[in-house]
């Protein structure tokens, strides 16, 4: 059977997790593209559903693993996806749950509201050997922050942190990026395992949260400029922290 028609309840039920609140309360997201799509069964996540305009060779593999194949109209869609110009297909699935912090260093995203720069730096922090830990900020599995991390949500999965005493204390060296007054990365020593900060884009760290820390940290720049895009500086911040042993695979 073929859905042609946007106002089918199934489509309409589909729709809801464009809003975060039904992302949460059903656990579910939605992932649009085969790239995406790909990313996630490679992880071991099969779609719960996947929705087709054309079957292709991605959708046969979410078939084949289990996913139910519902195939609909170009309309129906690009009602169910959240960008203009979708790409077949749009797949529903369960967010996986992350486990407590593992590996060596931990990436503490504080209040980053941006979905852009919430990907990115999970982006980079994949990149790099670090996990991701939030308190506040973006829904992490919202599509939007979902295409701009580019599949890497699935091989190091963001957790929430309910408050920053779960890292302060843990037994990992604390790190505050701050804009100035901070020591140079060089100057901090990366053999203990690392927790570091980044706070939002218009607020940065609030004090109370810098004096938490053990350490503060800041990128050096040229003369005039005055800060950096939120997904940039901790991109930095990471690279440069990594930076020692990050050829020799340890990371956990």
């Amino acid at each position: 059977m073929r859905i042609e028609s946007t106002t089918n309840q199934r489509i309409k039920t589909v729709r809801r997790l464009h809003r975060g609140r039904e992302r949460h309360r059903t656990g579910r997201t939605l992932l649009e593209g085969p790239n995406l799509i790909e990313a996630a069964l490679d992880a071991g996540v099969v779609p719960l559903e996947v929705y087709t305009v054309e079957r292709g060779a991605i959708v046969e593999r979410c078939e084949a693993g289990g996913a139910e194949v519902i195939d609909v109209s170009r309309v129906v869609l690009e009602t169910i996806a959240t960008t203009v110009e979708p790409q077949d297909p749009v797949a529903v699935i369960e967010v996986p749950e992350a486990g407590p912090p593992g590996f060596k260093r931990v990436v503490v995203l504080v209040e980053i509201a941006d979905p852009g720069n919430l990907g990115t730096l999970i982006r980079s922090a994949a990149a790099l050997g670090w996990q991701v830990a939030l308190l506040g900020g973006a829904d992490p599995w919202s599509p939007k922050v979902l295409r701009a991390g580019a599949g890497t949500h699935f091989s190091q999965l963001p957790f929430r942190l309910a408050d920053l005493s779960e890292i302060v204390g843990s037994g990992r060296t604390t790190v505050a990026t701050i804009v100035s007054g901070g020591l140079d990365p060089k100057d901090i020593s990366t053999e203990m395992p690392i927790a570091l900060l980044i706070g939002s884009e218009s607020h940065g760290l609030a004090t109370e949260m810098v004096d938490r820390c053990d350490q503060t940290m800041t990128i050096p720049m040229t003369t005039g400029a005055e800060s950096l895009n939120a997904a940039v500086a901790g991109s930095i911040a990471m690279y440069a922290l990594s930076a020692p042993d990050r050829t020799d695979g340890s990371t956990r």
